[in-house]
């Protein structure tokens, strides 16, 4: 029998750390879907992203196993623990080392170091570099100096020249070209989504509409926008907000108009959300709203399609045409307060047998756009010289 290849993966964050959100659901999910046809073991931090306190359950520096899919490996790292990382890469004698994100010293950018000095005496070596959306034009708005001078050192060491780069799609991979220049090497590879089983939410009545939002609370995620635009819907709204604040100077400014919105909309925050407690928290709502700025994939918007929520989002996501397929809205990131005052008023208009055909063509426009044979074929070839 052929041996499975090995992978070492590298990220900041692996369950059960969850608040980092689509990164480490991709990891979570690819480890699901390719543990058959690889040995995998994965390295990250021991504690939550913003947190220091260590993650309940976990050993900490050595491998342990994860749902007897891979060996996942809490490193308590620190500058002067840096020769650790090196030995984990050795005594791991990975066959490819897959680096996920950009800007973290210690799961990016010394992970690639070592990889680039192993690879002289190792050529068969295989080091993959996945950008996670990061190179997306509104990511990098976000704190745009210091990811620039990231970039501008990442170039310098000529990093981005020694790796195969991981698009998740055609878009990913012109962002990467207009930041890293031409010539490299770039391979697609969508990320697997995790689909639900169909969520019923309360029952839907005219003019009246329960939203619902799953994600991190930052300008990446537009919240602020949607506020601002619920002080002009007319009809009667609640919004189910989880997720954990990574911008408290930014939960502020939506904390601010929440007190001054009418008394026909509510808002209801419940905080960070734990993964089990996913199903519960769906069916307190009809829809899912997530204007974001850019998402490299939106496994929440795909999550919540699967179960059946049709999505308020926007057109820089990697769903812009949900209105084509009738489960939803993409909204034009140039009209954004009017593009989502009229979404929502129009998913209020709705009776409960017109909102079943939405919900319905939800979980089919989902279920038809994926397929897993084809990804796990993209991930051989991104993982093959």
């Amino acid at each position: 029998m052929e041996l499975k290849k090995s992978i070492l993966i590298f990220y900041d964050h692996f369950y059960p750390s969850y608040k980092a959100g689509g990164p480490t659901q991709s990891l979570v999910n690819l480890v699901r879907e390719l543990y058959e046809e690889y040995e995998i073991r994965v390295v990250c931090k021991p504690h939550e992203m913003g947190g220091v306190e260590q993650l309940k359950g976990i050993d900490t520096n050595r491998f342990v196993d994860w749902e007897a899919k891979a060996e996942v490996y809490y490193w308590k790292y620190g500058w002067e623990k840096r020769s650790e990382l090196k030995k984990i890469i050795d005594e791991a004698h990975p066959d490819i080392i897959y680096v996920n994100g950009l800007y973290s010293v210690y799961f990016n950018l010394l992970p690639l170091w070592y990889a680039a000095r192993l690879k002289r005496k190792k050529p068969s070596l295989q080091v993959v570099l996945s950008a996670r959306g990061m190179l997306h034009p509104g990511a990098l708005s976000q704190k745009s100096l210091k990811k620039k001078i990231y970039l501008g050192l990442f170039r310098w060491l000529h990093l981005h020249q020694s790796v195969t780069w991981h698009a998740t799609d055609s878009q990913e991979e012109q962002f990467i070209c207009n930041k890293m220049g031409s010539g490299l090497n770039i391979k697609q590879a969508a990320n697997f989504p995790n689909l639900l089983p169909l969520i019923s939410g309360p029952e839907k009545k005219e003019n009246e509409l329960i939203m619902g939002t799953v994600a991190l609370i930052s300008p990446m995620k537009n919240h602020l926008e949607a506020l601002r635009a619920c002080l002009h819907v007319k009809a009667s709204v609640q919004w189910h907000i989880y997720g954990p604040v990574k911008d408290p100077e930014y939960w502020k400014k939506c904390k601010e108009v929440i007190k001054i919105l009418p008394g026909h909309i509510r808002i209801h925050y419940h905080g960070e959300l734990p993964p089990h407690l996913l199903t519960e928290a769906m069916a307190r709502f009809q829809v899912f709203i997530m204007p974001s700025k850019s998402e490299n994939f939106g496994h929440a918007i795909a999550e919540a399609l699967s179960a059946g929520k049709p999505v308020i989002t926007t057109k820089t996501t990697p769903f812009p045409d949900l209105e084509k397929y009738h489960c939803g809205f993409s909204v034009d990131t140039d009209q954004l307060q009017n593009g989502l005052i009229k979404s929502i008023e129009q998913f209020a208009k709705m009776n409960e047998q017109e909102f079943m055909l939405s919900a319905k063509a939800a979980k089919t426009f989902i279920e038809q756009r994926t397929d897993k044979a084809a990804l796990k074929e993209m991930y051989h070839l991104l993982f093959t010289e």
